[in-house]
């Protein structure tokens, strides 16, 4: 069929372009438009055939890559379900720990929970939250004091970095490109989590999962890790980058 031999044609490359995706079609008697070839990728991309791995870049995805999707807990889902009733216009994002016992070699056995949210609202979502979960709330916490008062299910509240990635399913869901630049970035999740298990992650998304490096990058640079970041990437895993 078409799309299979096109799809083949592309396949030996880390990513391609639209461009790439056109002329390889073009050069092949296509007789398609531009227009219509960018319907017809866009069609591949939604059927899962194509993944978009940054701006304007594209790889197939054979049989080994998929979008991240976690079931969230009952409680993380009680708590989003409370913002959403309490702040109907808040953005917010949650990270519950156990999401990582997918790709960490030491398992984590008890949840916390990662609440960030926008910061101007930030004083009275602590407020609900503290009447809602009384005991269970720490707002912004140093490292001491997290490890003073940890315990299973508790909810860590910190303000939200403008601009960061949205959920797919859910906007308040934890994108896997969120995820990696946090745990980079933020200095109670670095005490959280021991670096030995980086790699290890990152080698785990990666090969598990589509990223979005584009996003990746954007959001990193954010934060002012894209340095530490790709640093990490190249000396302490063996992942190819696809849009370098």
């Amino acid at each position: 069929m078409f799309n299979q031999v096109h799809l083949t044609a592309l396949a030996g490359m880390k990513s391609f372009s639209f461009e790439d995706f056109f002329m390889t079609n073009q050069d092949s008697g296509c007789p398609l438009g531009e227009e219509a070839m960018r319907k017809r990728l866009r069609g591949l991309v939604k059927s899962g055939e194509v993944v978009r791995v940054g701006r304007n870049a594209y790889c197939v995805s054979g049989n080994k890559m998929s979008s991240y999707r976690h079931e969230y807990s009952e409680e993380a889902n009680t708590v989003a379900q409370a913002l959403r009733e309490a702040f109907p216009a808040v953005e917010f994002t949650i990270f519950e720990l156990v999401q990582l016992n997918e790709f960490v070699n030491h398992q984590l056995a008890h949840n916390v929970l990662f609440l960030s949210v926008e910061d101007d609202i930030i004083d009275f979502v602590f407020d609900l939250l503290k009447e809602q979960f009384p005991g269970k709330v720490l707002l912004d916490p140093t490292s001491e004091l997290y490890h003073q008062y940890w315990y299973d299910g508790m909810i860590v509240l910190n303000k939200l970095v403008t601009e960061a990635p949205r959920g797919i399913e859910e906007a308040w869901h934890t994108r896997l490109e969120k995820l990696l630049v946090d745990l980079v970035s933020d200095s109670l999740l670095q005490e959280v989590i021991s670096k030995s298990e980086y790699p290890a992650i990152l080698e785990g998304t990666f090969s598990g999962y589509v990223i979005d490096e584009s996003c990746l990058f954007r959001y990193a640079k954010r934060r002012g890790a894209e340095k530490q970041l790709k640093a990490l990437i190249r000396e302490k895993t063996n992942i190819t980058l696809r849009t370098e």
